[in-house]
């Protein structure tokens, strides 16, 4: 059974580090509740650079229509 500690999570504590999640999907998994399914895929660095341009590239977008 995985464990995934987040920002507030304490050292990993013995257990063996096997994986990271990329920042783009950070905010989606802190907002998972027990029970919850969660289901993890493989991404290379180019795909998780790539992923997390798009997601700025949105975010810059969205803030010039609030402003």
């Amino acid at each position: 059974m995985p464990i995934v500690l987040l920002a507030d999570g304490q050292t990993s504590g013995g257990y063996s580090k096997i994986a990271t999640v990329i920042s783009v999907d950070l905010d989606l998994l802190a907002q998972a509740r027990p029970g919850d399914r969660v289901r993890f895929q493989r991404v290379t660095l180019t795909e998780a650079h790539r992923l997390l341009k798009a997601m700025e590239k949105k975010m810059r977008a969205l803030k010039s229509r609030l402003s």
